[in-house]
C-alpha cells in the first residue's frame, strides 16, 4: 500500500489545479487494510504528505478495507462513497471531510487520464 500512497502523493503534487481544495483544510486520514497495513495522509497548510509509522487514534477520518479497494480509491478508479455504499470500505469521519477526500482522490486520477488523451 505504501507504493500506491506514494504514487497518489506524487500525482497529486504534480497537479496544481487541485491544490486550492486543500488550501485551508487540516485533516489527518488513516488508511488501513484488512492485512494490518496502515498509512496516514496529512493535509495541513496547503500541503499533503504521508506518515508511515503513526497511530490511528490521531486521525480525523478513517478509511478501512481491502488492499484492492484502497488501491482503486487511490488510483481514482472508484469513488470513495461508492466503495463505502457497496461495503468495500468502512469510512468514519465528518461528511464534509469525506466529500473533500472523495473529490481529491477522484480529481487526481481524472486529470491523469486527461493528460494521457492529449
Amino acid at each position: 500500500m505504501i507504493e500506491e500512497v506514494n504514487s497518489f502523493l506524487k500525482t497529486f503534487k504534480d497537479q496544481g489545479h487541485i491544490l486550492p481544495l486543500i488550501q485551508h483544510a487540516e485533516l489527518r486520514i488513516s488508511l488501513s487494510t484488512t492485512e494490518q497495513q496502515s498509512v496516514q495522509l496529512v493535509i495541513k497548510n496547503g500541503e499533503i504528505f504521508g506518515l508511515y509509522d503513526s497511530h490511528q487514534e490521531q486521525a480525523n477520518c478513517q478509511i478501512c478495507g481491502g488492499l484492492q479497494e484502497l488501491k482503486q480509491l487511490l488510483e481514482g478508479q472508484e469513488r470513495l462513497r461508492v466503495l463505502q455504499r457497496n461495503g468495500a470500505l468502512n469510512v468514519k469521519g465528518a461528511l464534509r471531510a469525506v466529500l473533500l477526500l472523495e473529490s481529491l482522490f477522484y480529481l487526481t486520477k481524472a486529470q491523469t487520464n486527461l493528460a494521457e488523451i492529449i
